[in-house]
């Protein structure tokens, strides 16, 4: 039975969308679709039935959000299907006052300011403070202090839904969260581990002239899943990023005392990370998340596989050393952990504010000002790795160049 009224509500909801605008319709249609059907199949009542049947609450949850995502349309002073119960109906909607939901440009430019300045310092911030801990103080079990971190502002963002400060979405089922969600999390808690691992034996400046090739690698592998397009432009700012970064990794391996391990860890996270960004589009093609449902629904699980990781096989340490390490400073451990939270969140509000484009412009711009702190610090940076850096930066430039032009001829 929820079978058959989650298909007549998939219908119901497909009935208002052909009311649309052409150009608003083909919208709402990747909207209601994404994430768990193909174009192809909205006609066949039998795959639908097929497809319903084992998720049925898959189905619900995914429909919700789609519900609570999306402005509904509205069609001659009525709102589009509303849901409630499983059931979907159309019921008459007032018009209040003005209809633009544009907020106001200075508003708008003081939340895109305050995210990205709140995210440039927390990230940079956090990255020294966990060089500090984990390199100065000996604190060498990264898994404890990512997973900390994450479930942290898991706990926060779910204590301010219960205060009534934000609102979350409908808790993804078991069977959403193991066959959509659990991909994604572990790409994520790889991502973090590797990351931090990297620390402990690379420099932060070197780190930083890395990470310029954490855009190659991810078109890569989009382009591998035909997620993105290769393009002339695209292959030669890959080129330019990939040739700039090797200059640069090439004159850092001459240097003595190199750590193979720690550059490895890197390129390990680089992965982790591109792969993480394939999974998102696969599994969940157009359904969103809010910032804090980032923090909770994501947060939480990420933090767990860490947290439980490190009980295997960080235990030992952290009882013999690492607890003792926290006690001792107790608010520099307590600042990690609130600072990992703080660019969780900062980092989901400024992409949801300024668009992602914008927010990994900003991400270059800070790893740049971090590659001088770290000289400033005692990093050693050669003339030969700053151009390499150099030619990487400008490669980069040119992918955001081409990435934003594809982004207009798709608005338009």
């Amino acid at each position: 039975m929820a079978s058959q009224q989650a298909i007549a509500l998939y219908r119901d909801l497909l009935k208002q969308i052909k009311k649309l605008p052409r150009n608003s319709r083909q919208y709402y249609r990747q909207n209601l679709k994404g994430g768990f059907i193909n174009h192809s199949e909205e006609a066949d009542p039998e795959r639908l039935q097929q497809l319903f049947q084992g998720a049925r609450k898959d189905a619900e949850f995914i429909l919700t959000k789609t519900r609570q995502r999306n402005v509904q349309p509205v069609i001659n002073g009525q709102a589009a299907a509303s849901y409630t119960n499983g059931k979907a109906g159309t019921a008459a909607a007032q018009v209040e006052g003005e209809t633009s939901t544009s907020k106001p440009v200075v508003l708008g430019a003081v939340m895109s300011i305050s995210s990205l300045v709140l995210y440039l310092l927390s990230s940079s911030y956090i990255i020294l403070l966990n060089k500090r801990l984990m390199v100065d103080d000996g604190f060498k079990y990264p898994l404890a202090l990512t997973g900390l971190a994450q479930v942290a502002g898991a706990v926060a963002g779910w204590t301010s839904s219960k205060l009534g400060f934000v609102k979350l979405g409908p808790a993804p089922t078991p069977h959403f969260l193991a066959t959509r969600l659990l991909p994604i999390v572990l790409s994520s808690a790889g991502a973090l581990y590797f990351g931090n691992v990297a620390y402990l034996s690379l420099s932060v400046a070197f780190i930083q002239i890395l990470k310029v090739l954490t855009p190659a690698v991810t078109l890569a592998i989009c382009a591998t899943f035909k997620l993105e397009r290769l393009t002339g432009s695209l292959l030669l700012s890959i080129l330019m990023i990939t040739l700039g970064t090797g200059v640069a990794t090439a004159v850092e391996v001459g240097i003595a005392g190199f750590a193979w391990p720690g550059f490895f860890s890197f390129l390990f996270s680089t992965l982790m990370e591109a792969v993480r960004v394939v999974y998102i589009q696969l599994l969940l093609g157009r359904l969103s998340y809010s910032s804090m449902e980032v923090l909770v629904y994501l947060g939480a699980p990420t933090g767990l596989v860490l947290l439980a990781a490190s009980a295997i096989w960080e235990r030992e340490g952290l009882l013999a050393s690492g607890l003792a390490l926290m006690a001792h400073k107790p608010l520099h451990y307590l600042s990690a952990i609130f600072m990992g939270f703080l660019v969780n969140l900062s980092t989901a509000f400024a992409i949801k504010v300024t668009g992602s484009l914008t927010f990994k412009v900003v991400g270059c711009v800070k790893n740049t000002l971090l590659v001088w702190v770290g000289i400033l610090m005692g990093d050693v940076v050669t003339r030969e790795q700053l151009l390499g850096y150099t030619v990487s930066v400008v490669g980069f430039a040119l992918y955001t160049h081409v990435k934003y032009k594809e982004g207009l001829k798709k608005t338009s």
